[in-house]
């Protein structure tokens, strides 16, 4: 039924086409706002009907759902307008916004639930049970549990994070009110009043867990994360397929919204090329991974020695320093400038983050194994793919 819908929403089979993930977006999230409201109304009355504050966290919890749901509309349609003067890279980073945002939400409500929890333990109060309502409170589990799957299908098949999360919210909530009927029962058969305040605490946990485990999903993009490692093989394919293109480094990706990239990138090229001939070809490259994978990139060319013996077998030399140190090394832009005295090795070597070696300590045992008359300039970069 979940896929019958949402083939019926996404007809155009380009789920990353601008207009197909703004029809996604508005449907999964009014979708999210009619349910929630439901079960907010039912869950509301359940609890006052039978004085349980487990069961009105659980329904004010569904509240802010539906809040959340209706920010992501927003933030749908808001990170939907194109580039302007202001900002040339668009507004597709607004849905991250929105995320954060639901997540502040989320957190708060928590928080004031736990408030109440907490007055509940210390000023426990009679919980009447009705069969009527714990039934109807029952019934809300697979609606929670169908809008986990259509938001999770519809959140994938678009390349949404916000729709995820608002996946695994719905599924968190299955849990929550799962928490709450067995203090209901607990209240019932035990008669310690105190109980559902303490599972109201719980729940109340919970929810701040979830906002917070929400926000840092959705501040990595906006703080700059490694990109997908199957979009940068597909970029350096493509480079490396270049007639003269022999070598490639440096890839950097901006993330500006969902499918919203901005790349650049070195490709190394021989010295001794059609300079002209190698600057069309690049641009072909270009165009062709822009065309293909959406990416605007730009294509820095960095010439290199190909026929020149003696820089070939210094470049060799030290391939195999530098992968004895650690094959997590790299090096590129080798150049060898010689003098009267002494010949300079110029290259920049590629350190991983929270490398175990300072650079000062892997530029020394990189000299250790040259001879005396061999001098090292090297530009220490960090990884970003």
């Amino acid at each position: 039924m979940t896929d019958f819908i949402i083939k019926r929403i996404l007809k155009n089979n380009d789920t990353k086409a601008p207009e197909t993930r703004k029809k996604a977006g508005f449907i999964g999230s009014l979708f999210g706002i009619l349910l929630n409201a439901l079960l907010f109304v039912i869950k509301f009355l359940v609890g006052t009907l039978i004085k349980s504050v487990s069961v009105i966290a659980d329904a004010f919890n569904n509240l802010s759902d539906m809040g959340s749901s209706a920010v992501t509309l927003l933030g749908f349609k808001l990170g939907d307008r194109p580039a302007d003067d202001k900002h040339p890279f668009g507004h597709g980073r607004i849905e991250y916004l929105s995320g954060l945002f639901v997540s502040v939400m989320i957190i708060v409500a928590g928080f004031e639930l736990a408030k109440t929890s907490v007055e509940k333990i210390i000023h426990p109060e009679e919980a009447a049970f009705s069969l009527v309502p714990f039934l109807l409170l029952v019934l809300t589990i697979p609606v929670k549990l169908y809008l986990a799957s259509f938001n999770k299908k519809l959140g994938k098949k678009v390349n949404s994070s916000a729709m995820e999360a608002a996946a695994a919210d719905s599924r968190n909530d299955v849990l929550i009110t799962t928490a709450t009927l067995i203090s209901t029962l607990a209240v019932k058969f035990t008669g310690i009043y105190a109980i559902d305040g303490y599972i109201g605490l719980l729940v109340a946990l919970f929810v701040m867990w979830s906002g917070i485990s929400i926000a840092r999903e959705t501040l990595s993009p906006l703080l700059g994360q490694v990109p997908d490692e199957e979009l940068i093989d597909k970029i350096s394919s493509v480079i490396l397929s270049g007639e003269n293109v022999c070598g490639i480094h440096d890839i950097i990706v901006h993330n500006y919204g969902p499918d919203r990239y901005f790349a650049s990138a070195h490709a190394e090229i021989p010295a001794d090329c059609d300079i002209l001939k190698v600057h069309d070809e690049i641009d072909n490259l270009e165009h062709k991974i822009k065309t293909e994978m959406g990416v605007h990139i730009t294509i820095h060319m960095d010439p290199v020695e190909t026929n020149n013996e003696y820089v070939m077998s210094l470049k060799r030399k030290m391939s195999e320093i530098i992968s004895g140190i650690d094959t997590e090394l790299t090096f590129h832009d080798f150049r060898v400038v010689s003098g009267e005295t002494h010949t300079n090795l110029i290259f920049d070597v590629v350190v991983p983050n929270k490398y175990k070696l300072s650079d000062e300590e892997i530029k020394e045992k990189i000299d250790k194994e040259l001879e005396e008359n061999l001098f090292t300039v090297i530009e220490f970069d960090r990884k970003f793919t």
